[in-house]
């Protein structure tokens, strides 16, 4: 990033397609981005649900199978032989997005030792990665041995800001639950199952060795108004020449606004701090059982009466 063509350009967007958006955690640009990569003949990773609902990275070559790295997932992804597979279809010539968490892309780069022209990266401002033995023993509970059909961590059955967990089992049963009332996602929100690395990033800032970051615009409704629907508006963060370039070629197939990228750090505070670790995140691991798992975390996530007036508080003079 050492000339003025690289200082990142920052833009609120939403991709022209409302049944991808439904079907995205945000805005939809993950989705156009693989897209426009698969109809180069290229190749897309990202984090898949595996037949065990852990989760991994994978890769995709066709539109067909794209679904499956869609949407966001609240668990650590496994990353199994993907960066041997990314430098071999780098290799060959093939243009190949890999998408990840700014430490899994700073691996890539550091398995690859060198540049690719064919190579996209793209992050997300991560909050952090949770517990995979935590994730396990909440769907044990859930599915009470009912066989799982499918996982959304952002269901927007009652809109983007009020997302829900949803699981789908194939008895035509399903659980759904607000993020503001769900355990597992409060105990994620709430740091106390974190991987220690998550608590001292090392992969924070604005402009990133990645060239490509998306996030959730928080707070669109109340700075562009005309930029929100309660269907998802995504920030789009560009680092690098080639992410201006893929930009200028996808554009017409979005809506979009240029925003600061002041508005990007003070809308996501992940941008350039690492969150807090919960003080009770020792004794929440010291005690775990996983017998009755929604207990366990409920008795590890509830704020104090006075805290809960005050976030009451700002969210009100925030409008968040």
């Amino acid at each position: 990033m050492d000339n003025e063509e690289n200082i990142t350009k920052s833009y609120a967007v939403i991709y022209n397609n409302d049944e991808v958006r439904e079907n995205s955690s945000s805005g939809g640009m993950f989705c156009l981005l693989a897209k426009t990569v698969l109809e180069d003949n290229g190749i897309v990773f990202g984090a898949a649900f595996d037949k065990n609902w852990e989760v991994h990275h994978t890769y995709v070559e066709n539109l067909q199978d794209l679904p499956k790295l869609m949407q966001s997932k609240y668990v650590q992804s496994d990353m199994g032989d993907c960066y041997k597979q990314a430098k071999e279809f780098l290799q060959q010539g093939k243009k190949v997005l890999f998408c990840g968490t700014g430490c899994q892309i700073y691996g890539l780069l550091s398995f690859l030792k060198k540049p690719y022209d064919n190579l996209l990266t793209m992050d997300f401002l991560c909050h952090g990665v949770p517990s995979r033995m935590v994730w396990r023993k909440y769907l044990e509970q859930l599915s009470k041995g009912r066989k799982i059909k499918s996982i959304n961590f952002r269901d927007k059955t009652n809109g983007w800001r009020d997302f829900s967990l949803k699981v789908e089992f194939e008895d035509g049963s399903n659980y759904i639950c607000s993020w503001h009332k769900d355990p597992y996602v409060q105990g994620f929100i709430k740091n106390v199952y974190l991987r220690e690395s998550c608590y001292e990033c090392r992969f924070r800032g604005v402009d990133r060795e990645t060239d490509i970051t998306v996030a959730d615009f928080w707070r669109v409704h109340n700075l562009h108004p005309d930029m929100y629907d309660d269907r998802g508006t995504s920030i789009l963060m560009l680092h690098s020449d080639k992410s201006k370039e893929i930009f200028e070629r996808i554009k017409g197939e979005l809506k979009f606004k240029e925003i600061t990228n002041q508005t990007v750090i003070e809308t996501n505070l992940p941008t350039l701090k690492s969150v807090p670790r919960n003080p009770k995140r020792d004794i929440f691991y010291k005690n775990f059982k996983g017998d009755s798992i929604s207990k366990e975390i409920s008795g590890y996530i509830k704020e104090p009466f006075f805290k809960r007036v005050k976030r009451k508080i700002r969210k009100i003079v925030k409008g968040k």
